[in-house]
């Protein structure tokens, strides 16, 4: 993977990965880590891109209000962990 910061292509993945599943690397060059989602419009995102990415196909495609796509993932996002717990939030 490039270096977002200086654009060097000898990079070593880490083991560890970012609170969303996101694999880090670090640049042999500039010795900065980075994610898979570093220098794109969905890095400070609290939610994983995927999700984004359906919210807005359902928005612009059925043309649903965000109220609805709201609701809808309330559901299906309880359903998975049962409840988000302490310090994170689901669609509030």
């Amino acid at each position: 993977m490039t270096c977002p910061h200086c654009t060097a292509t000898t990079t070593t993945e880490l083991t560890k990965r970012t609170h969303l599943g996101y694999r880090i690397f670090r640049c042999s060059m500039c010795q900065r880590q980075f994610n898979e989602r570093t220098g794109t419009p969905y890095n400070y995102l609290e939610f994983p891109t995927d999700i984004v990415l359906v919210v807005v196909l359902w928005r612009l495609r059925y043309k649903l209000p965000i109220v609805l796509i709201r609701q809808s993932f309330r559901a299906v996002i309880g359903g998975w962990c049962g409840s988000a717990g302490p310090g994170h939030r689901v669609f509030s």
